[in-house]
């Protein structure tokens, strides 16, 4: 088959088409050049990481208010306070690494995923911290029963084996080279 254009094993030779139809104004390299649909994409993405730095604003103000006002009432409870505090900086902290990779999405076309597994391991460490004060919590008044306790320690034992699977895996990735990927894309 002298013919055939395309012989080899490898993939087909791109369409050669007009761009006048449908397939080449929807096509992905057209919404990346600047097409309205483009324009909305980044609008709606922008719009998301606008809500998120509001968001993790607001967590931060109400969280140090409410530390705050609990460090000047009378019936305080300084630990239950800092934990309060330190659970509403985790949140900011999770809010603000969602906000850079839609950022970073947006700017490089490409899709970080090594910032979902450091939100994954903070997401888990305030997890262990919720169980922990919990625990530290309910150890003051009545005495929690075997059901609790079993469940509490599972809740541990969970949080810490997707710690170690997300930091097994952020240390995997760490020589991988994300930004040529994103720069063959382009």
């Amino acid at each position: 088959m002298p013919d055939d254009a395309h012989a080899g094993p490898g993939p087909p030779p791109p369409h050669t088409g007009g761009s006048t139809g449908w397939g080449a104004v929807l096509s992905w390299p057209e919404i990346r050049r600047g097409t309205p649909l483009r324009v909305l994409i980044d609008l709606v993405q922008y719009g998301v990481a606008i809500a998120l730095l509001v968001l993790a604003a607001a967590v931060l103000v109400r969280s140090f208010i409410s530390f705050i006002t609990s460090l000047n009432s009378a019936a305080s409870d300084y630990t239950f306070s800092l934990i309060n505090a330190i659970d509403g900086v985790l949140v900011v902290i999770i809010l603000v690494d969602i906000m850079r990779t839609v950022l970073t999405h947006l700017e490089g076309w490409g899709f970080p995923f090594r910032p979902f597994l450091v939100i994954g391991i903070i997401a888990a460490v305030r997890d262990i911290l919720a169980v922990s004060t919990r625990l530290t919590l309910s150890s003051g008044g009545a005495t929690p029963g075997p059901a609790a306790i079993s469940q509490s320690l599972f809740e541990l034992g969970t949080n810490a084996g997707v710690i170690l699977v997300l930091a097994v895996a952020l240390f995997l990735t760490r020589g991988q080279n994300v930004d040529a990927e994103t720069e063959a894309r382009q």
